[in-house]
């Protein structure tokens, strides 16, 4: 920890422990002259602290809670999304968001959650839901993470070394980046390469990380809200114009089939701007959701287009360091 750490901790420790970042919160919305919204973004909560699955410790999530059911209101994203359209969103508003649906959602985030009566949306990537798969980039994590292999090939000519944890990590960080600008079909080939060459083994404990059909049901009584996050999670702005509206709508289908339920939110895998593009946006409205989300990073506002909501945040792990940028956030936007 450098020293301008240091001192931004101790700053941001008292001002924390001064009881006035309450007020701070209150008004920090309205300094901008108009309702300006942060979406939070979550995956993994957990305990496990594995580098190569990185999630956020059950401690620090539940104290992040419990400052934000003191100081924010929170709204599901898809009522969020209905109350900016018609400038009716609180000025201290906020929503809460879970990607891809990780089985901790349940067993680890919706307890504190309900212990402070807070709602949130999960994301489906529906294709995983109820089996023993995990999705392509977890399973070239685990394959990075356990293979007896010294290097593995990403293109003809260049080979990645694999000695130690931290070359494994810089691997699959490269990797991540390299197929993710891919066209979809060329993305899949090298994943399948790859995956057989690292021939990753799978521990009883990683077998079924996802949720369940009767889990997610179980979330819903927990004050979840479920969107969807498309079948197999490919970046949508490097499929075909069909293949897209197969993923985002056969999401939607798939969950609304099982649990009977309206699916009304939706989010974009990646979620960067160049990872969907205009087409990608009328496929997700002539699909019938009523709002998406992006991970450009930013704060909601009227003008903000509901199908591309900005979503991100602080994340620093020192509760008041988080909770000081956090409304520095709601100001700045940064």
């Amino acid at each position: 920890m450098n020293g301008r750490t240091r001192a931004v901790r101790a700053l941001s420790t008292v001002v924390y422990r001064s009881g006035l970042l309450g007020p701070m919160a209150a008004v920090a919305g309205r300094l901008r002259g108009a309702a300006s919204i942060p979406v939070l973004t979550f995956h993994r909560v957990n305990d496990e602290q594995d580098p190569f699955f990185p999630s956020l410790a059950t401690g620090i999530f539940a104290a992040r809670m419990q400052h934000i059911a003191r100081h924010y209101v929170v709204l599901p994203i898809e009522d969020l999304a209905e109350r900016l359209r018609d400038g009716r969103a609180p000025s201290n508003a906020l929503a809460l968001t879970f990607d891809d649906g990780y089985r901790d959602s349940l067993t680890h985030a919706a307890p504190v959650l309900a212990r402070y009566g807070l709602p949130a949306t999960i994301f489906l990537t529906t294709g995983y839901v109820g089996t023993a798969e995990m999705p392509w980039y977890d399973l070239l994590a685990l394959g990075l993470k356990t293979t007896r292999r010294e290097s593995v090939s990403l293109r003809l000519d260049e080979d990645l070394p694999l000695h130690s944890t931290r070359e494994r990590l810089d691997a699959l960080q490269a990797t991540l980046r390299h197929l993710k600008r891919l066209p979809d079909d060329e993305r899949r080939r090298v994943v399948d390469r790859m995956i057989d060459e690292l021939a990753p083994s799978t521990p009883d404990a990683q077998k079924r990380v996802m949720l369940s059909w009767g889990e997610v049901d179980a979330l819903r009584g927990l004050g979840f809200s479920i969107g969807a996050h498309t079948v197999s999670h490919p970046i949508l702005a490097r499929v075909e114009t069909e293949a897209a509206w197969r993923e985002i709508h056969g999401s939607k289908a798939s969950i609304e089939r099982t649990l009977g339920v309206t699916v009304r939110g939706f989010a974009y895998p990646n979620g960067g701007t160049d990872d969907y593009s205009p087409e990608t946006v009328r496929l997700v409205e002539r699909a019938g959701f009523t709002c998406a989300v992006t991970t450009r990073r930013g704060l909601n506002t009227t003008r903000t287009p509901r199908f591309e909501l900005r979503r991100g945040g602080p994340w620093e792990q020192h509760l008041p360091t988080f909770a000081i940028k956090l409304a520095y956030y709601q100001v700045a936007g940064i």
